[in-house]
Parts: C-alpha cells; structure tokens; sequence
C-alpha cells in the first residue's frame, strides 16, 4: 500500500484536535460514503427486508490492490426460514469502477459504482435524494436475471445530519485508523423488481439498511448484528419502525463496537471509548460473551446514564447461513463470513435513575434479524485454522 502524504496525516491529526474546540463549526463536513480514492479497500452493503419477511442482499466491494478477484458483486433473494419458491444466491467477480458526480457542501457527494465482466453488468447510484442498484445478471441456475431496486426516504443515522456517521469524530482518522464503518441510512423505502429471462419472478416493497466499510484491513474477528421491528409500508411509520445496528471486533489489539439502537422514543449511539476492550478483557461498560456454533450472543454496552443489554438468537451450527466473500488484502477469492436473516435480537434499554439504579424503559424484540460470525468469530472459520 502506498503510504498518504505526510502532509495528509498530520492535517488529519490537526483536524481531529480541532473538532475539540468551537472552531469546528467552521470545517466543512466530509461524506465518508462517498468514495476514497486512497483507501485499500472499500465495500457498500445493503439489505432490505420486504413486506414478507424476505432478506434482499446486495454487496458492491473492492480491494484495490489485489491481483485475484479484485472486485465483488453479491445479489440474493432469500426467504424468511428457507421458505418460499425463490431463493437466489449470485456471486460475481467484474471490474468495479466509481463515476463521481456533483457535491455538495455539508451533504451527500453523489456518486456511481460501476460494475462490468464475469456474466454482468451493474451500477449502484447514489444521489442525495435516491439510491438505485440496475444489475444485470447470467446465470446458469437462474437464467438471465434483472434487478431493480430503488431507495427513497432516507433516514441518516443523525436525523438532519446528512453526513452523520456511527464513527463520530473518529472518522476524521481516515489513515491512522485500519478500518471504518459508515451507515448511510438505518431505514429507507425501498421498493424491487425481479426478473428471469424477461419473466416477472418476484416485486414488492420493504424497509432497507445502507451501509459500508473502508481502510486499510479488515479485522481477524468480528460480529455484525441489524434488525427491524418490522416492514411497514407508509414512510413515517418506518421512520417510526424501531431498529438496532452494531458492528464490532478485533482491531489492534484490542476490540472495539460502534452500535445504535432507534425506536419512537430513543435514539442512543455508542462508541468508544465506552465500547473499547483492551486486551479482549470486558470493563464496566461493554461486555461481550458470544458462541457462534450455537448461534447465541450477549452485549453489555453502557454510559454513565444509558445502558443496553443485546441478547441474540440465530440458528445453531451456522445452519442455513449464508457464507460470503470479504475483502481481504489478497481480494475476494475466500468466504470469511456467515450471515443468517432468520436471527431475534433482543434490546433492553435502560436509564440510570436518581438512585442510581438501573430502569428498564424500553424491551424491543427484532425477529428476522440479519446475525453475522466472521473470521476467527465463526467457530467454521476457527475449525479450519
């Protein structure tokens, strides 16, 4: 990897000081969904889960400086507990490209991925006001496969924030930290289309999370856990939809999660340092206890003032999950991640009360719940180190 320009890190530095102090309201803010030219790798994720209860994947990632499979595109239709007619599984190995398109200050820098080769063609645009994916896909399972999906409604992860990001000012670290994660959005409409051979095979509408990763690795182990309360169809009840996102593992000798949990009443974010391990070991306020092979996880994350309990439930054995590629820094050409969309997340929210007492105000069940081992996290990945 080429190192950034002196000049780069020590701005970065300087940049990071100043959010600090009063003179930041000053600084332009950067969107970290856009594109970084710089950075080794860089993956956008996206998974809507319709009015049925089925999970829509799509996957748009990059490893820059790979020689073997560079560059990866994910499609599948999967259905709630394996059932239903259509489960669509596609992998593809193109060319990605980015197309930038116009900026604009403190908001979206609209952009497109490209993708052309290996039996496809492909974009994933986005604008401030939408997001669209258009893939073409030849299969030998499926036949020719059209998709369309378009996503409205955007709801950032600070409302009113465009360029919000679970990071915070962490963000601005963009050399001096080997990995980031940015959720552009925690629930947007979306609606789809899907043909076979010029043949309607599936169309309807739900409720999506939009996301990606970017730096310079990715970590030996981690977890990534996203659900809804549900896919209602009216834009102010899915804003209104509750829904709780983290992501989480080994980086640097250390673990380290970025989380946030949204309902009617609540809009809580936690991040380090209250989320930091050092030396794997819990601390007073973030606690992680989790057994992939049973499909089981437990977090403890608080503050001085707010506190949630995780409790997660996925099928044992990694049974039905579904294995994907990662960018590793010698490309795609592995599968270093199980994911399962039939998990229950369990989030209790708690208050410190004028006693000093823990209260219970919110207990929220998300079923259908997207739950991820990867790495040294999945006992599968363990098993064959």
């Amino acid at each position: 990897m080429r190192l950034p320009p002196l000049r780069s890190l020590i701005f970065e530095i300087l940049n990071f000081l100043l959010s600090f102090t009063p003179l930041v309201r000053f600084v332009p803010k950067k969107d970290h969904f856009a594109p970084h030219p710089n950075a080794p790798f860089e993956g956008y994720y996206t998974r809507i889960q319709t009015t049925t209860g089925s999970t829509i994947l799509l996957i748009f990632s990059s490893v820059f400086t790979a020689i073997e499979q560079p560059h990866y595109v994910h499609f599948s239709l999967l259905p709630r507990n394996g059932s239903g007619r259509h489960r669509i599984v596609v992998d593809k190995f193109p060319k990605i490209t980015d197309a930038n398109g116009p900026k604009f200050p403190n908001s979206v820098h609209e952009f497109s991925r490209v993708a052309k080769g290996d039996g496809m063609e492909g974009t994933y645009r986005i604008c401030r006001d939408e997001q669209r994916y258009r893939l073409e896909l030849d299969t030998s399972e499926y036949g020719k496969l059209e998709v369309s999906v378009d996503l409205t409604d955007r709801k950032a992860w600070i409302p009113g924030d465009d360029v919000s990001t679970p990071e915070g000012i962490f963000s601005k670290l963009i050399f001096l930290l080997p990995l980031h994660w940015n959720v552009f959005s925690t629930a947007s409409s979306a609606s789809y289309t899907i043909t076979a051979d010029g043949k309607p095979l599936e169309s309807g509408t739900g409720i999506a999370h939009i996301e990606k990763n970017w730096g310079i690795s990715f970590p030996r182990g981690w977890t990534w856990i996203q659900g809804f309360s549900g896919s209602p169809v009216t834009k102010e009840a899915r804003h209104k939809a509750r829904s709780f996102v983290m992501a989480g593992g080994k980086i640097l000798g250390q673990k380290a999660f970025l989380l946030g949990y949204r309902s009617e009443n609540i809009e809580w974010n936690f991040g380090p340092p209250y989320t930091l391990m050092p030396f794997y070991l819990p601390t007073p306020f973030m606690k992680e206890s989790f057994d992939s092979k049973r499909g089981v996880a437990r977090y403890e994350v608080g503050a001085l003032w707010k506190k949630l309990v995780v409790e997660v439930q996925a099928p044992p054995d990694h049974d039905g999950w579904l294995g994907l590629h990662c960018p590793l820094f010698d490309g795609h050409g592995n599968t270093y991640a199980y994911e399962s969309f039939d998990g229950s997340v369990r989030v209790k929210a708690y208050e410190r009360a004028c006693s000093l007492e823990w209260e219970l105000v919110e207990d929220t069940v998300l079923d259908g719940a997207a739950v991820e081992f990867g790495g040294d996290y999945s006992f599968k990945l363990r098993s064959k180190s």
